[in-house]
């Protein structure tokens, strides 16, 4: 079985530190298998991390998207998905490249980037996976609504530690049977269960010192 990390960001995010050499070091220390690497806007990190990587661990280039409504998380792309499109053209982009569609967070009430009920419901159908754990979530009950929600309208689950800090690689993962190609990849994640644990509060203090200080540097 595979441990898969599907929801976290490297220093090529805008809130994020961890240089890509330091997140393959946690991926061993944390016995993480897989990682979707889901920079902000950006696939640049993902397509790097794969080159890098190990032959052990294995890479999903990803992004995610933010969306003229709300985040949403492209897995197995092979180009950079703009920002604010609409959530149609965001989803056509990526089925567009043959990538699958992920919500992360749907419902967290203090994000502003979560696409919420409304956008939800428009979308169901189109949705490959829901986030129903973050460990990020602060508001425990968001994490429960989205489990139920997903449950209700049979929308296939994953879990991710949305890993901005170094300490919270692996807090969430999604244990997988091996898969070779994405198609594999879904059937597999259908069937998986899951490893869950928060984060500490104090990790978003951390990203919005790391926003401060990256924008400061371009300054």
């Amino acid at each position: 079985m595979l441990r898969a990390e599907l929801h976290c960001h490297s220093e090529f995010s805008r809130d994020a530190d961890t240089a890509l050499d330091q997140l393959i070091t946690l991926c061993k220390e944390r016995q993480i298998d897989v990682i979707a690497l889901t920079d902000h806007n950006e696939i640049a990190g993902a397509v790097r991390l794969k080159q890098l990587a190990p032959k052990w661990l294995k890479v999903i280039v990803a992004e995610e998207i933010a969306s003229a409504e709300g985040d949403i998380i492209g897995l197995f792309l092979q180009e950079k998905i703009p920002a604010r499109l609409s959530v149609a053209g965001t989803i056509a982009a990526i089925r567009a490249q043959g990538g699958l569609v992920l919500i992360p967070h749907p419902f967290d009430r203090i994000r502003h980037e979560a696409v919420g009920l409304k956008v939800v419901e428009e979308i169901k159908d189109q949705i490959d996976f829901i986030e129903i754990f973050n460990s990020r979530c602060l508001i425990h009950g968001d994490n429960q609504r989205a489990k139920q929600y997903a449950t209700a309208h049979n929308i296939p689950a994953f879990v991710g530690s949305d890993a901005h800090t170094r300490s919270e690689y692996g807090r969430s993962v999604n244990v997988i049977e091996p898969f070779k190609t994405p198609a594999e990849f879904k059937a597999n994640l259908e069937k998986a269960t899951f490893v869950t644990r928060y984060a500490s509060p104090f990790v978003h203090a951390k990203t919005k010192l790391v926003k401060i200080k990256k924008r400061k540097l371009v300054k």
